[in-house]
């Protein structure tokens, strides 16, 4: 299984070399120089990055979004704790009958 691993690992390599050596020579005739003007991502990010900022220091999401959360949260819990309470009897009468 381990030799398998390796042969598949080592033409994967063989073929990745295999596809790069073939493509040299169009990247070697590519313009160094883009033509492209330069493209800041900062730009992309500041808008909805002020929005989402408004929005979490916003009323309506401290308190009716984080509310809802923490209520749901509580719920999950409470139904884990009863799943662990149901197992842990089940494990118990299961123990007792193996016992005797």
């Amino acid at each position: 299984m381990i030799i398998l691993s390796k042969i598949i690992f080592l033409l994967s390599i063989l073929g990745i070399a295999f596809i790069v050596f073939r493509k040299l020579p169009a990247l070697a005739h590519l313009p160094t120089e883009s033509s492209v003007g330069k493209f800041s991502f900062k730009a992309i990010f500041i808008w909805p990055g002020n929005i989402i900022k408004q929005f979490i220091s916003s009323n309506f999401f401290q308190g009716t979004i984080l509310g809802n959360l923490e209520k749901s949260l509580r719920k999950f819990k409470i139904l884990t704790l009863k799943i662990d309470n149901i197992l842990g009897k089940f494990i118990r009468k299961f123990k007792k009958n193996s016992d005797a």
